[in-house]
């Protein structure tokens, strides 16, 4: 048994079916049947029932590659860490952002990485959490930031806090609600709200927050990952946009926030740096971090 095998064992598994299993790994289907075969003859287990469906793991297969993904995540960790001290400050740094705090906090984070530490390469990518998730289980990026409540099994996870965003519902100039001594759920409703794409946890924040009684009661007519798309709607009409406050798009634009909104308590984002557990962070992953808890005051 090596590295090698098991990571041809995780290969099939994933897959279902030898062909798309061995074009996985570059290896022929022959060499690739070979190398499960010595496997199960090495093991002396029946790893796979193949059949017209493909190759289904038997129960002891199903034991066994679960403890194979991390002697193979343990390997690359390893790898990984002598790598980092060999070379010290890395040239690239991959990371994503929920859609809040891309709007919020990277922009000013990559200007002060370029200060510090120009001879980085920061390769940043957006999105929701569950996409976020499957980029840093597949290790397409080293850490991500984003509400931390948004986290259903966070098991597998580290984090820490890095800001809480505040935020409030805005309109644009000369809307009927601004001036308002105060603002009722009805009139939430009569003009519809924006907001960013978030958990069903979070739904309820907001709907309590807002004074809903439930949810589903929140007028939510356009629920979109892009910040700024948000602003652009509320500037152009009448509907009202949940947004953070200093966004940069909602000053630009002229939003101004409802003062008459009476909240449950304050709206903000628990923003978190999150990466996989027991891995170790680049030096400039490091960096990253710290610069966020900077620009945040924490």
């Amino acid at each position: 048994m090596n590295l090698r095998q098991l990571s041809h064992l995780i290969a099939l598994a994933d897959e279902g079916r030898f062909v798309a299993a061995a074009e996985r790994v570059h290896l022929s289907q022959a060499a690739f049947s070979r190398s499960i075969q010595a496997l199960e003859a090495d093991w002396g287990l029946r790893l796979f029932e193949r059949g017209p469906l493909g190759a289904v793991l038997t129960p002891a297969g199903r034991t066994l590659v679960e403890r194979s993904r991390r002697l193979v995540f343990d390997a690359d960790c390893l790898e990984r860490d002598a790598a980092l001290l060999r070379g010290g400050l890395l040239g690239e740094l991959a990371f994503g952002a929920g859609p809040v705090p891309a709007a919020v906090l990277v922009p000013p984070l990559l200007a002060e990485l370029r200060r510090q530490a120009p001879q980085v390469v920061a390769r940043v990518r957006y999105g929701n959490v569950p996409s976020l998730l499957t980029l840093l289980t597949d290790e397409a990026i080293e850490f991500f930031v984003a509400d931390r409540r948004m986290l259903t099994d966070p098991s597998r996870l580290d984090m820490t806090p890095v800001a809480q965003i505040h935020g409030g519902v805005y309109a644009r100039k000369g809307h009927p609600l601004l001036g308002a001594e105060q603002v009722t759920t009805a009139d939430l409703t009569r003009f519809g709200l924006g907001v960013v794409s978030t958990s069903p946890q979070l739904f309820v924040y907001i709907a309590q927050g807002l004074g809903f009684a439930s949810p589903g009661d929140l007028p939510v007519v356009v629920e979109c990952d892009d910040v700024a798309t948000l602003a652009r709607l509320a500037a152009d009409g009448d509907m009202l946009a949940l947004l953070p406050r200093a966004l940069p798009t909602a000053i630009e634009l002229g939003l101004q926030p409802l003062r008459g909104v009476k909240t449950f308590g304050d709206l903000y984002v628990d923003a978190h740096a999150v990466w996989l557990r027991g891995r170790t962070l680049a030096p400039a992953a490091e960096t990253a971090i710290r610069l966020f808890k900077a620009g945040s005051g924490r």
